[in-house]
């Protein structure tokens, strides 16, 4: 798989990529509140593309391919002999975005907002998991947060998720507790803010 920037060109798979992650975890125990067009939304992510913050896990190699019961990709890259367009496998958003109650939690990396990533939006797809495409994932957000200066690459994560907190506890991010955060449309939950080093861990971790 190749991991890039997302285009406009992009966005309706990946909002389908979204839409089917809200769909797979509604009511289940790891359920984050994911309601496409609410959080995440179109005008989200296309501010996210146009930024270059939005990036996709991209299937090349025809087994990585997720056709479902249907003839052809919806969008992405050609691939040569498939005669189709690859599948979008994962995304994340990544910028400099800080929650307002990212105050609340005693960082270990006492860096300047201006050294500061945020991941935003870590998704796969329910047909790729257990592919390797999250550590994928994380480890292309921290060379691109490395690649823009940061000193720190910080995120949330809903005390729910235990997934998720495991697999960013494995890539070296440091739990620095649960607190009480505003999650989007006036609401709250606890969750985790997660830390990791940029100024000393190893990349291929």
């Amino acid at each position: 798989m190749d991991i890039v920037a997302a285009t406009e060109h992009d966005l309706p798979v990946v909002e389908r990529l979204y839409r089917d992650v809200a769909d797979e975890m509604n009511g289940a125990p790891h359920d984050v509140w994911w309601d496409f067009g609410v959080h995440p939304t179109h005008e989200g992510l296309l501010e996210a593309v146009r930024s270059g913050n939005l990036f996709v896990a991209v299937a090349q190699a025809p087994e990585e391919q997720l056709f479902g019961d249907e003839p052809e990709c919806e969008a992405g890259r050609p691939v040569a002999g498939l005669g189709c367009k690859p599948s979008v496998l994962g995304a994340f958003v990544l910028d400099a975005r800080q929650g307002t109650d990212y105050s609340l939690a005693s960082w270990l990396v006492d860096a300047p907002s201006g050294r500061v990533a945020v991941i935003h939006l870590l998704a796969v797809a329910p047909g790729a998991r257990r592919r390797g495409v999250g550590r994928a994932l994380l480890r292309a957000a921290v060379r691109e947060a490395r690649s823009r200066g940061a000193w720190s690459l910080r995120l949330d994560a809903f005390d729910n998720n235990a997934p998720a907190i495991s697999a960013y506890r494995r890539a070296g991010f440091a739990d620095l507790g649960i607190f009480d955060i505003e999650v989007g449309g006036g609401l709250r939950h606890p969750s985790h803010l997660m830390e990791l080093d940029l100024r000393e861990t190893d990349e291929k971790r």
